[in-house]
């Protein structure tokens, strides 16, 4: 990915990189781990792994429901987010940019324009 947002080519010149009032559009990188925790309502911890160079860090969304958990593993070092869903497994690397759709979801974006999807209440859906 260059250094331009592909959805408005305008050019990226600050860590937020909102297009919305609403949507705030964030780099993918350790800053942004806290802000994806608060806005699904869950704490952030530290893997019992990690990188050799980096630390992982993990939340756990509950399901609404009855619905299983998510457990979301972020490794910003190297561009790779982790869900486990219920009996399914989403390895997503090459992201780039978060969005934060308030009191909705958090968006993790791939240079190419594919997400990742994990809503407030553990659903993710994939555009790939």
């Amino acid at each position: 990915m260059t250094d331009m947002d592909e959805r408005d080519d305008a050019p990226v010149t600050e860590r937020t990189l909102s297009r919305s009032d609403k949507i705030e559009t964030l780099r993918y990188d350790v800053d942004a781990i806290p802000r994806v925790a608060e806005l699904l309502g869950v704490e952030v911890e530290r893997a019992p792994f990690r990188l050799p160079s980096s630390t992982v860090w993990q939340l756990t969304v509950p399901g609404t429901q009855g619905r299983p958990v998510a457990m979301i593993t972020l490794w910003p070092e190297i561009h790779r987010v982790d869900v486990m869903a219920g009996p399914a497994a989403v390895v997503f690397t090459d992201v780039r940019t978060i969005d934060l759709v308030p009191g909705v979801e958090v968006q993790f974006r791939r240079g190419s324009r594919e997400f990742l999807i994990v809503a407030i209440g553990g659903r993710v859906i994939v555009r790939a």
